[in-house]
This record gives C-alpha cells, structure tokens and sequence, in this order.
C-alpha cells in the first residue's frame, strides 16, 4: 500500500477521519501534530515564543529524521507555517522520491504560506480567493460520516444554534444581533461560545455577555445532539476569508438550515432557497420565514464528504477536479 507522511493540525475527530478515509482509499498513513495545543505548549507560545520556536524546530527535526526509515509516497501537510524552511529542506532531502502536498485550513490573512510554494509539488486550499490570488487548487472542506448519519426524526426544539469559538468582537457582536432578534420574534436559540480567559475579560470589560459563554469546547457528541434538535445553524465567520467554514458543510451534509452572511454561497450550484439563507448588514428579517419552510429540495450531498475530499486531496496535480 502506498505511504502517507501527515504532518498537521490535530482538530479534534477530524484527523482521525481524514486518515481513515485515506485508508478506505489504500494508504496507509503516519501522523505527526504539527505543534502540540496543551496548556504548557499555548502558555509557552503566548510569552516564550523565542524558546517555544526553537523546541518547536527541534521537535520537526526528530520528525523529519525518523522518517527516513520509511520511503513515503506522500508528505502531506494540513497547515506548514510552523515549519521552518531549513527543516521543510532537509525533510525533501531525505524523501525525494516523494509528492509533497500542501492544504490550507486557514487564509492567506491569516497565515501566508506563500513563501513555502517551492517545497510542494502541489498546494490546495479551502479558500477560492486565495486560490486565484496565489495560484493554487480550490478544494472546500469536508463532512465526516458522522454528519451524514444524523437521526434526522427527532423533534425540533430549537430554531438556530451557533457553537464556535469568539475569536473576534465582529463574531461577538452578530449573535448579539441574532439573540436580541430570536428574543423579539419568540424563536428558541442555543449558543456554545468558547472564549479564552483574556476573551471573557475583553467582553466583561465591554458590557457584553450572552447565554453560553464558556470556557471550554463542546464535545462532539453535544454538537451532533444539537444539530438533530434544531432547524438552523448561524454561520458567521471568525476570520476574514472566502472559503466555506466547517460549520457550513457540516450542516448542509446533515440537512440543517444555514443562515449565513456568506454572499458568495448564492452562486453555487449547490445553493438552494430552502436550504440557504444569506443575510445582509445583520438584517435578519427573513429568517422567521426561512425556518418555517421545510426542506423539499434534493441536494447531492455525498461530493463534500471526507472520503471525495481526500480523493481529490491526493490526486496528482490537474487531476484533482
């Protein structure tokens, strides 16, 4: 079977369903979380970057030596700016006979991975924008099995649900708009708001609070328990990006309504008035109506599953559509 080097982000299921599926696919692959997320490695990161990024160097060098033991077919990576190049160097060294990947969970706002465009033999992203701007594949994000196996039969208690985190006060201050709007028209929301201690102090500081403030991520079981008791799900954002959140298509897989201010979803062959309802400058005067229709579109769902997602994600360059 053909080898896969996975060095990336490890968010939460997902990086167990993505090799999973690339196993349904026949690979076999190694993974390595790009940084650790305890509380000492943040901690570190946050006030001792210097040292952080030199154990950080040193933890990529243990990697990329002890994978020459192994010839790999792929190296993949979700996420590299935390890599040096010194390191992204030796590592095509020692395994030249490799197609190195590269995939993008964040905007080029956000991280520029840019200058690390001649270590990869091919470079996708989830943002169509940044696609076009850097020249590289547009490959959305993806749904895992669990989505597509809801219990779609429950009954509806709740009208719009958000869980995410508040990594911005714009974020913030959209489901202030939304809960003070689901107030004055009797509609049931639930919110999961995962703040950091220094996001809580900024909002107590602001005079801001809402229900489910918290400090801690929902777990997944939680998430699937809400997204079979509700009729939406509000999608806004965290960073500035093109790209289609998680959140999105996640939904959409499991057949829940999206209320979102993403304009650029009302051109897709996918979009569907049922299912879709794009919002603009926070007027959410529509969505009463909007929830109040049942879905009776059809909508091949199956294309933004994890096992499509990583078909077209290890697929040679110009073959990946």
């Amino acid at each position: 079977m053909p080898k896969i080097l996975f060095i990336g982000i490890d968010f939460y299921a997902y990086t167990t369903e993505i090799r999973a599926a690339f196993e349904r696919l026949g690979y076999t692959s190694d993974f390595h979380p790009i940084e650790h997320i305890d509380f000492w490695s943040k901690t570190a990161k946050k006030f001792l970057p210097g040292p952080y990024q030199k154990r950080l160097d040193a933890y990529h060098a243990r990697i990329i030596e002890e994978s020459a033991a192994t010839q790999y077919d792929i190296v993949l990576f979700i996420q590299v700016h935390h890599v040096s190049h010194a390191n992204m160097q030796r590592l095509r060294e020692l395994q030249p006979q490799a197609r190195f990947v590269l995939y993008n969970w964040d905007s080029l706002t956000t991280h520029d991975y840019r200058p690390y465009k001649p270590f990869f033999d091919h470079i996708l992203t989830f943002d169509p924008d940044d696609a076009q701007a850097a020249g590289v594949t547009y490959l959305p994000l993806f749904a895992i099995p669990a989505f597509y196996a809801v219990d779609r039969s429950r009954p509806k208690d709740i009208d719009l649900y958000f869980v995410g985190a508040i990594g911005s006060l714009a974020r913030f201050e959209a489901l202030e708009k939304l809960h003070a709007f689901c107030e004055v028209h009797g509609l049931v929301t639930h919110f999961h708001l995962k703040c950091s201690p220094a996001v809580q102090l900024m909002l107590k500081r602001k005079g801001k609070s809402l229900p489910g403030i918290n400090g801690d991520s929902l777990p997944f079981e939680a998430i699937i328990d809400l997204i079979e008791r509700s009729r939406g799900t509000f999608d806004f954002a965290n960073h500035a990006q093109s790209g289609y959140t998680m959140r999105l298509i996640e939904n959409m897989a499991a057949g829940v309504k999206v209320v979102t201010e993403k304009k650029r979803i009302a051109t897709e062959d996918f979009y569907r008035d049922d299912r879709f309802l794009v919002i603009e400058d926070h007027d959410l005067s529509a969505v009463p109506e909007f929830l109040a229709k049942p879905i009776t579109s059809e909508l091949e769902v199956e294309r933004f599953s994890v096992d499509n997602w990583a078909r077209q994600l290890l697929a040679p360059a110009g073959e990946s559509q």
